[in-house]
């Protein structure tokens, strides 16, 4: 029987899961020692118990059986995390602290950050009674006497429990309370299910916890009990003489199947069906005594709902404990369902044996083996295990125990399990699950270079976290997945760590290298700029990587090369975008510098200008594309153009017609010289006198005491060999022209009467900033035709610029788009920029002497951008890329010790001590 062609749009998902279970702190040892046979009980020699504080009387007692499947370290707590004061810590039971830290991980595990999730997310969960209100906080005379009986039982309301986990993450579905005793666990996730597809839910947190306060390491035996004892629990075996007790904390992450697959949700198992019922009265022979007729029940109608039949369900998750009654009940409701015509084998498993019974978590351990078992193929042995029962050995092979770790491997119909929960009372829960949908294969080619981004509430965790991300990176089958699922699932916190990656063996390297993890503390949101690059630091190639790897940015040069040829006649962009070559635009230029200068080649202003334009263009669409919104724009030289076409004054199509009609006026020109002076303008003259004496004009201010001079290249050789007789080492540029200059004003007229023509200019949507002024452009600017000519001849202002911009926008983080980092350098060089922000200066691609390829430059200047503060559309990052969620290490919770104990000195002699070693 196939399923391929069902309806599956009642499908839950399961996309997480987390678990602090016994000797297993989370999921990942949880399955090695499910693997493995081991089981979690805790036990003690007789030096040890002394040790642990166990009184000598019940070291000595005959009955005491020195075994427990108990928790470490349920007195910490992670309480800055999650807000809370010392003092609430402190009051808070246990089981709250742990299932909080328990569904942080579950949804990190989901790749789901609650804060930018969008959508409704409901939490439905239960807990066992406040064994810590009665035991120790009801037991301490201060804490009765600060607090108050009634705070401290609010504090501590097993039914909060929902509540709780919704306040403190801030999510806003359905919290619902849920208590069936050991069904508990399966009640809440069926009750999730149930609120997905009403719509009530869009994403669903779902568990149960049970810690018993105190952790006893043992138990006193007693004839006719249900406990063994000899701390042994043997489920379904032949030598069944009792369970043990175990605490234990356990939740998924549910979702709706389409909504897991379209969000590209690593889903581990898929609920099909289930039901919840309770057994009445007639099939029971009291109260407290299981019946087969509802066991059978509820496993027959999960089966009904889900569409399947008893033939086709693979393995069953049981509820026995290993007591000889429970466990013959069970085995004979697993009779009645499955001794049908069809039924071959059906394999059986159970956690009890590996954990104790953790009481209302019990039903998500065994939820979480059975997902976990069909998303690794294999299934578990069992432990403790010699014979079957005689119950279950009248069966033969129909239902049979797994002894040995056994493949499962995907067949030819969908594999099935069966989930068993049942609450004591008679409240039964059954879960059918079945394998997730198979992935597809075939996915995109992913990018050269991966950005992996993680952060943390404090220092000391993100620093634990890097070393559990290294720990982990070699184990990635896909980078592509681990980035994504850092960049979409996890919180943003103010203590943030960054890496650029090409491999999982690189991330090894990255995330143990100190050099290449980046780091910034305090953190806050910060806004970003663009700083728009003029010619002078292109070269052949520059981004060639990102054309080839970055549709976005693919696309917008695509549009600016078809407008440039048809106002060109060729492409002027190809070689910026081509193969990377040695040779170029040098390192240092700030305008139009290139070894290349003759007419019609690389370096001609025709063939620059558009290029350098096209290159900022795209830039700057990316960065947009990926969510870096602009608060505002700088452009040098031509970077202005850019500057006006992305902030919506100038149309594409009028901008590249301007740059390409300017860049043609000027190639008609005679050609013309420049010279970088490390000298302000009134220094330069007042040392060599009248610049117009050597037909010079300053081209730009880019500093205090950093100008560029422009004109004849017989002026720029006498004044540079007038300042080198004077020790000022002026520096020579590499150029066609003399821009900036009134070498140029003889196309002035026609750029004015053509831009009066063609050119509409609009208020920037986002402000930018003139060249000519170095301020914001106006209004009355761009209304004027002649602007453009005046920016063409005279000199740009970019000190002004940098000034504005240190003033009135202090903590914003400038991008700079283009090649190499010569507008940043700048503003480092000037004054008013303090040192403080030079780290929230940000490159894009590299130099031409930076061996590092544009993929990585560009990733790391994201990932730059991102640790400063400035807000990243990771979604639309990876649009389009096919990245999956993946398992990665959750939160590293830094926690502290909070707990009040009772005042009496001996916890063991409390009334509700006696009560738990009499019944648990």
């Amino acid at each position: 029987m196939t399923t391929q062609e069902r309806d599956n749009s009642h499908d839950i998902a399961i996309v997480g899961m987390a678990g602090n279970f016994p000797g297993a702190p989370d999921i990942g040892r949880f399955w090695a020692d499910l693997c493995a046979g081991r089981d979690g009980i805790t036990r003690m020699s007789p030096v040890e118990l002394l040790a642990a504080g166990v009184p000598p009387r019940l070291v000595d007692d005959p009955a005491f059986v020195a075994a427990s499947g108990v928790l470490s370290d349920v007195d910490r707590f992670d309480a800055d995390f999650f807000g809370f004061s010392r003092s609430d810590a402190e009051l808070a039971d246990p089981q709250h602290r742990l299932f909080l830290e328990c569904s942080w991980h579950a949804l990190e595990d989901a790749g789901v950050d609650p804060g930018r999730f969008d959508g409704l997310v409901g939490v439905f969960a239960g807990g066992a009674p406040s064994t810590y209100l009665l035991s120790n906080l009801l037991q301490n005379d201060d804490a009765v006497l600060t607090y108050g009986p009634d705070h401290l039982v609010l504090q501590n309301e097993k039914d909060l429990l929902a509540s709780r986990v919704s306040y403190a993450l801030d999510l806003t579905g359905p919290s619902v309370s849920v208590q069936s005793c050991s069904s508990t666990a399966l009640a809440a996730v069926t009750a999730g299910c149930g609120s997905l597809l009403s719509g009530e839910s869009d994403l669903v947190v779902a568990g149960a916890v049970s810690v018993i306060v105190p952790q006893h390491p043992g138990y006193l035996y007693r004839q006719g009990g249900e406990f063994s004892p000899d701390g042994v629990s043997r489920v379904l075996d032949a030598g069944a003489n009792g369970k043990i007790p175990g605490d234990g904390v356990g939740v998924v992450v549910l979702r709706r199947l389409e909504d897991a697959q379209a969000d590209g949700d690593r889903i581990y198992a898929v609920i099909r069906g289930w039901a919840a019922l309770h057994e009445g009265r007639k099939g029971r022979q009291g109260f407290g005594v299981p019946g087969v007729p509802g066991q059978t029940a509820v496993m027959a109608e999960a089966m009904a709902v889900a569409g399947v039949g008893p033939a086709e369900i693979d393995h069953v998750e049981v509820t026995a404990m290993g007591t000889p009654f429970g466990d013959a009940v069970e085995i004979m409701a697993l009779q009645e369902v499955f001794g049908v015509d069809g039924v071959e084998r059906v394999t059986l498993g159970s956690t009890d044996g590996n954990l104790g019974h953790i009481n209302q978590a019990g039903g998500i351990a065994r939820l979480i083996k059975a997902a976990l078992a069909l998303h690794h193929e294999k299934v578990p042995p069992a432990v403790n295990f010699s014979a079957p029962n005689p119950r279950l050995a009248a069966s033969g092979d129909r239902l049979a125990v797994v002894t040995e770790l056994t493949e499962w491997p995907r067949g030819e119909r969908p594999r099935l399990a069966g989930v068993n929960a049942h609450g004591y009372g008679g409240a039964d829960v059954h879960v059918v699950i079945e394998e997730a949908p198979a992935e597809d294969d075939v996915r995109p080619p992913a990018r050269p270079h991966q950005l992996l981004v993680w952060s943390a509430r404090t220092a000391e965790a993100a620093d634990a976290a890097t070393a559990k991300l290294a720990a982990d990176a070699a184990r990635w089958a896909n980078l592509a997945d681990a980035a994504y699922t850092l960049q979409v699932g996890r919180g943003a916190f103010e203590h943030r760590r960054m890496a650029v990656v090409s491999s999982s063996t690189d991330a090894v390297q990255a995330l143990t290298s100190q050099a290449r993890v980046l780091a910034e503390t305090g953190v806050s949101a910060r806004r970003a700029g663009f700083l728009l690059a003029g010619v002078g630091e292109q070269y052949d190639g520059m981004a060639g990587g990102l054309y080839a790897s970055e549709p976005v940015f693919r696309a917008a040069v695509d549009e600016c090369a078809e407008l440039f040829r048809e106002h060109l006649g060729f492409d002027p962009v190809a070689r910026l975008v081509g193969a990377r070559k040695a040779g170029g635009g040098g390192l240092a230029a700030l305008l139009g510098r290139s070894p290349d200068v003759e007419p019609g080649g690389p370096a001609d202003t025709v063939v620059v200008q558009p290029g350098v334009f096209a290159v900022d263009y795209a830039l700057g669409r990316l960065m947009t594309a990926w969510g870096v919104q602009p608060s505002i724009l700088a452009g040098y030289s031509v970077g202005e153009f850019a500057a006006a076409a992305l902030a919506g004054s100038l149309t594409l199509q009028e901008a590249t017609a301007l740059v390409a009609t300017r860049a043609k006026l000027i190639s008609g020109l005679p050609a013309g010289a420049m010279a970088a002076v490390p000298l302000s303008e009134s220094e330069l003259t007042g040392l060599v006198g009248d610049l117009a004496v050597f037909s010079l004009d300053v081209a730009a201010v880019n500093g205090p005491r950093m100008i560029v001079v422009s004109g004849t290249a017989e002026g720029v050789v006498q004044l540079t060999e007038k300042l080198a007789a004077e020790g000022v080492p002026a520096r020579p540029l590499r150029t066609t022209h003399a821009f900036h200059s009134r070498s140029l004003r003889p196309a002035a007229a026609e750029l004015t009467a053509w831009a009066r023509l063609n050119l509409s200019p609009r208020a920037p949507e986002t402000p930018y900033l003139s060249n000519v002024t170095g301020l914001p452009i106006t209004e009355r600017q761009l209304k004027d035709p002649g602007y453009w000519a005046e920016h063409m001849c005279r000199p740009v202002q970019f000190a002004t610029m940098i000034a504005h911009l240190a003033a009135e926008r202090p903590d914003t983080a400038f991008v700079e788009l283009g090649a190499g980092q010569s507008m940043g350098s700048m503003f480092r060089g000037h004054p008013d920029f303090p040192q403080k922000s030079w780290a929230h200066l940000v490159p894009t691609l590299p130099g031409e002497a930076d061996p590092r390829q544009d993929t990585e430059s560009t990733a790391d200047a994201l990932g730059r951008l991102w640790l400063s503060g400035v807000d990243v559309d990771w979604q639309s990052y990876q649009d389009g890329r096919g990245a999956r969620k993946t398992t990665l290490p959750g939160y590293a919770f830094q926690r502290d010790r909070h707990w009040l104990e009772p005042t009496a000195a001996d916890p063991f002699s409390s009334p509700m001590s006696s009560a738990v070693e009499e019944q648990r």
